[in-house]
């Protein structure tokens, strides 16, 4: 890893946090209407967010450890790997306390994508926004604080100002 590779990895990160911000900000306007269309359109919403969380999981997951062995069950060894340090390499992405709400959203969009009928359930969508919320409130921070790291690990000296153009 290098500057310009970190500091691409670091720009790609923000935009996907923006989309996932835009999605949680939609999810939570959505929901409030208290209709069935937009439950449905909350719930899109709560999906494209976790999409955009996972798109930078699979970031780092190429730039880092370049795979995921479970062809099965990648979505959760994604979890599992960015919760986790690896010495020498980089930092965790993923704190202890998100990992349940990063869980249950990524559960939600499984059922939501492959469900044939579906009923949602409103009270039920309402603790998917508050995961949702807890996730978007910390997003940007901890994208910051991964890049420091692995800046910080490897020795990579980044100009702030490059990276928040």
């Amino acid at each position: 890893m290098d500057s310009i590779a970190l500091q691409t990895l670091f720009q790609e990160m923000q935009e996907d946090c923006r989309v996932a911000l835009d999605a949680c900000g939609k999810a939570q306007a959505r929901y409030e209407l208290r209709q069935e269309i937009a439950y449905e359109a909350c719930a899109h919403q709560l999906c494209r967010m976790y999409n955009a969380f996972e798109q930078t999981g699979l970031r780092i997951a190429k730039a880092f450890e370049n795979n995921i062995d479970d062809e099965q069950g990648w979505h959760g060894a994604l979890l599992n790997r960015l919760s986790i340090k690896i010495e020498g390499v980089r930092p965790a992405l993923i704190p202890h306390e998100l990992k349940l709400p990063l869980q249950e959203l990524k559960s939600f969009r499984h059922v939501f994508v492959h469900a044939y009928d579906l009923d949602l359930d409103p009270e039920k969508l309402a603790l998917l926004l508050k995961y949702a919320r807890q996730i978007a409130e910390r997003l940007n921070p901890l994208t910051w604080e991964f890049v420091r790291q692995v800046a910080a690990e490897h020795q990579i000296e980044l100009p702030a100002s490059r990276l928040l153009d």
